[in-house]
């Protein structure tokens, strides 16, 4: 049996804030292993039109606009263009989007996609559920950025840089198994790691790796300012790593391949 999941990878930085990854669906469908990703938030409907962009692997990473018409169950394609996460924005309006339609072959894969994505009740059970998971996250994390402040003074605006690089440097893990990492690392004083390991296991060494690497890539790091204590030697940062996975199969009652 083959199991068709979307992968929402989230990424919890539980530094002086809480960040979060772009909201993208990792979409492993069944016959086929692309790399492919869903924009939940630039889901969108006029009419008997479906607005949506994915995110797949050609040379390069790249972004497709789509427009789908769920009377006649045709497709088309709005644009195409590379993507850079920095500059990457869900689109807020689709209108006049122009594309030639035409009928969807019944084993492509955007004709799973396009089943996801009409689910109207399957995608608001989605966005409730990263709602709430986001704001629990802010609720929770709240303590720890007291923690960090008392613990550190002076060295807010240096975690939060730390925070930034390693967001950007975060490559989303290609992997049907969701599941929490934490991961713990020490910084000295010249912004040099001095350790980094997994305090608690997502089970799923991709995902582990994947949050490791996020942080050993990011090295080297700045020194410590000069509002940092005199006599602070080193810093240990906790972060954490949750991986979000949508069972779509079991959402939609599709029968097992």
């Amino acid at each position: 049996m083959i199991k068709k999941l979307a992968v929402l990878c989230t990424l919890l930085l539980s530094l002086n804030s809480v960040v979060f990854a772009q909201d993208w669906i990792r979409l492993n469908i069944t016959g086929t292993s692309d790399y492919i990703y869903l924009d939940q938030d630039s889901i969108s409907k006029n009419d008997n039109y479906l607005f949506y962009v994915i995110r797949y692997k050609d040379k390069n990473e790249k972004v497709m606009y789509i427009k789908y018409d769920t009377n006649g169950d045709k497709i088309g394609i709005i644009k195409t263009k590379d993507y850079s996460q920095e500059k990457y924005k869900s689109p807020e309006l689709w209108d006049n989007s122009f594309a030639f339609m035409k009928k969807v072959d019944e084993n492509s894969c955007l004709n799973s996609i396009n089943k996801f994505v009409k689910n109207e009740e399957m995608v608001q059970k989605l966005s409730a559920e990263r709602q709430l998971r986001k704001q629990n996250a802010i609720s929770n994390n709240k303590e720890l950025i007291k923690k960090y402040n008392e613990k550190y003074p002076g060295m807010k605006d240096y975690i939060t840089n730390v925070e930034n690089k390693i967001r950007s440097n975060w490559k989303l893990p290609v992997t049907n198994n969701g599941g929490i990492a934490k991961v713990q690392f020490k910084i000295n004083r010249d912004g040099k790691l001095i350790s980094c390991e997994i305090k608690q296991s997502s089970g799923n060494k991709i995902n582990d790796e994947s949050a490791t690497a996020a942080v050993k890539s990011t090295e080297p790091f700045e020194k410590f300012p000069d509002s940092a204590d005199k006599n602070l030697k080193d810093i240990n940062i906790l972060m954490t790593f949750d991986y979000y996975v949508l069972d779509m199969k079991k959402e939609t009652g599709e029968k097992n391949d």
